[in-house]
């Protein structure tokens, strides 16, 4: 049977001294060492001094302050993390790896403070981060508590059946949430063959959940037991919760809101998994327009963390109050926000894709724009995530709708290429694979996209994507504060860090502008209209922080 090789470590991990090394980084701290003769620091573990040659040493203590000497990021790695030559305030210098932190904008001399990674065997390995880094991380959990409010009353009523309208992937996703929240589930469709597959796709997701350990066997099959599935819609009847998860069109959710608004129990409250609609014209198709509440799940809903509560004008206080308890009972977080096109996620992400759009037809190209995305710190890029959630047909239909059409999303529909389940979209994929491939042919449609739109093509640098990317969603995020949508700005942090896997050490969009400083958003925003449009025009809420030198977001406690 082959060994496992050991982790590479510091070299203490070798020498039998190293005890007190290892001890102490399980306290978070870390060791180096020190000559008594010539008082020389040194990461050298031998018992003998390297630079006079003294036989004894002593283990020293170290601040944990450090800087860069040097770097190089690691590309394509699951986490944020660069191989590094750190030097410590005290002198020495050691090989080690800095993580969880904006590898891509760090720098030669930058400051690092100390960190752990687990090691084999539950031992701990030191690393580094940066203390900006720490600093949006202490933010990050001050946005998440103020975002989750006060815990669901303790004289709550409890929630013990829900049913959802709509057997689709979003729909079966929905009930095996609410099914391992411990809720009996009815899941409702016409048509026998989409229940037949919602349910073997919840089979799937409990099994799953066995074989990662998140679930005994016998749990599992619980939980299983406590789904049954209906062609009726009368059969909401017994549901506290009722969620419709159909097809966002108002006209067909309207249909279905007026049929529970007949059929569900007095008490119940009504939820829509709308992504973009308005939630009060849907409540009009009731006459209890109080009950009723948008719950935007995000996809896979039994995996996101996130859960949208979307409160109309005539939304209860107590239907929220269910609302957020149900996102608790679920684990998800559940944000507030108003009424708006898209709400806070989808809002920015729209406003972010629709400029990516113009800029693959100026001249980039989808994997420049998904590897500036990447490397700005998001998971995926805009067309990387189009081909995993079929967002190619779901764009085309959106924009056929309103009449727009020649646009390079419609040309990829009519071509075929709807994205990773057909093979083909914005990327290619090789059969049974994930991997996105470049794919000339998706170069030459876009080619022709901008001739027929009249618009030369023209190199494009990642400063200048970065700011188109990212700057307009600081700008919609600062319209949805002045707007009201949000309760607060660091909400729409705490949307993008569960909807959309921004990371913790980067804080959100708008932790990210007060890092840039108002002032300069504004001023490159400002260039931007002047030279692209009024699209770029700088929110009413950004100019006045400008002005004043205020900020988005509350300073987070003090951090290393």
């Amino acid at each position: 049977m082959a060994t496992k090789m050991p982790p590479r470590l510091p070299n203490p991990d070798r020498f039998p001294d190293a005890e007190p090394y290892w001890a102490a980084i399980k306290e978070g701290k870390l060791l180096f060492k020190r000559c008594p003769k010539c008082n020389e620091p040194h990461f050298y573990p031998r018992p003998h001094c390297p630079f006079c040659g003294h036989n004894q040493t002593e283990w020293v203590t170290a601040s944990g302050q450090a800087s860069i000497y040097s770097f190089v990021p690691v590309r394509g790695a699951p986490r944020a993390v660069a191989v590094a030559v750190a030097e410590l305030a005290e002198g020495p210098r050691l090989t080690t790896s800095i993580v969880d932190a904006d590898i891509h904008a760090l720098r030669i001399g930058d400051p690092l403070v100390l960190t752990t990674l687990p090691g084999e065997g539950g031992q701990p390995v030191p690393a580094f981060t940066t203390p900006l880094a720490n600093q949006a991380r202490a933010y990050s959990a001050q946005a998440l508590k103020a975002a989750r409010g006060e815990p669901p009353a303790a004289d709550a009523a409890p929630l013990a059946e829900a049913a959802v309208v709509g057997a689709g992937s979003m729909g079966a996703g929905i009930a095996t949430a609410l099914l391992n929240a411990g809720l009996r589930v009815c899941l409702i469709d016409r048509g026998e063959a989409a229940l037949q597959q919602a349910a073997e796709a919840i089979q799937r997701n409990l099994d799953a959940l066995v074989q990662r350990g998140r679930a005994t066997q016998a749990e599992a099959d619980a939980r299983l037991a406590a789904l049954r599935t209906s062609v009726q819609i009368a059969d909401v009847a017994t549901a506290d919760v009722v969620i419709e998860a159909v097809w966002e069109q108002m006209a067909l959710k309207q249909e279905i809101f007026a049929l529970l608004d007949q059929h569900a129990a007095p008490h119940a409250v009504l939820g829509s998994n709308t992504s973009t609609l308005d939630i009060d014209q849907i409540a009009s198709a009731t006459q209890r327009p109080g009950q009723v509440v948008g719950l935007h799940f995000f996809s896979p809903a039994h995996v996101m963390q996130l859960l949208e509560v979307v409160r109309g004008p005539r939304t209860s206080a107590a239907t929220l109050a269910v609302a957020r308890q149900l996102g608790a009972a679920m684990g998800k977080t559940a944000v507030t926000v108003g009424i708006c096109d898209g709400f806070v996620g989808n809002r920015l992400m729209i406003t972010r894709d629709h400029e990516a759009d113009r800029l693959l037809l100026e001249g980039a190209l989808p994997q420049q724009v998904d590897r500036v995305l990447t490397e700005f710190g998001l998971p995926m890029g805009t067309y990387e995530i189009a081909d995993m959630a079929g967002g190619i047909e779901l764009v085309h239909r959106i924009r056929e709708q309103k009449g727009q059409t020649g646009s390079v999303v419609s040309r990829l529909f009519h071509a075929g290429r709807l994205g990773q389940k057909t093979g083909k979209g914005y990327y290619r994929y090789e059969p049974g694979k994930r991997r996105a491939m470049p794919d000339p042919e998706v170069t030459a449609l876009i080619e022709a996209a901008s001739r027929e739109a009249g618009i030369t093509r023209r190199a494009i640098s990642d400063d200048e994507l970065r700011a188109r990317l990212i700057l307009p969603m600081i700008n919609e995020g600062a319209k949805l504060v002045d707007e009201g949508i949000v309760d607060r700005a660091s909400d729409i942090d705490v949307v993008w860090q569960r909807g959309f896997g921004w990371p913790v050490w980067k804080g959100g969009p708008m932790f990210h502008a007060d890092q840039l400083g108002a002032a300069a958003v504004l001023q490159q925003l400002q260039a931007l209209q002047q030279q692209h449009g009024d699209r770029f025009r700088p929110a009413a809420l950004l100019q006045r922080l400008a002005r004043e030198g205020g900020r988005f977001t509350a300073p987070a406690a003090a951090a290393n």
